[in-house]
């Protein structure tokens, strides 16, 4: 565990939602991220408490829907699959340019 953070290769699998907003199916889609494998307590869409066992730093806007998921492989060789509880756009001081998208899962 870093409390830092490895860069890795993680896949997002980006859900294709049908018009009644079901998800039909998955597009898989390479990225480069930094990921930090540590529980954390942080609050959903709702409001609610949640624990999240690693973020996903990403550079950039990214189009992350709550249906999506990601997929990592860690140090050890282990997958681990990440359901999104949480997602955070940070952006530079005083302007809207994304600076990148935080994901907690």
């Amino acid at each position: 565990m870093s409390l830092f953070g490895y860069p890795a290769n993680i896949t997002h699998f980006s859900a294709i939602i049908d018009t009644w907003n079901r998800v039909t199916g998955y597009n898989s889609i390479s990225k480069k991220a930094k990921v930090v494998e540590e529980q954390k307590l942080v609050k959903n869409d709702k409001g609610e408490d949640v624990v999240s066992i690693g973020e996903i730093h990403l550079e950039g806007p990214q189009v992350i829907k709550t249906q999506d998921y990601f997929l990592y492989t860690n140090a050890l060789g282990k997958e681990i699959l990440y359901d999104i509880k949480h997602i955070e756009i940070k952006k530079n001081m005083g302007t809207d340019d994304v600076k990148k998208v935080v994901i907690y899962g």
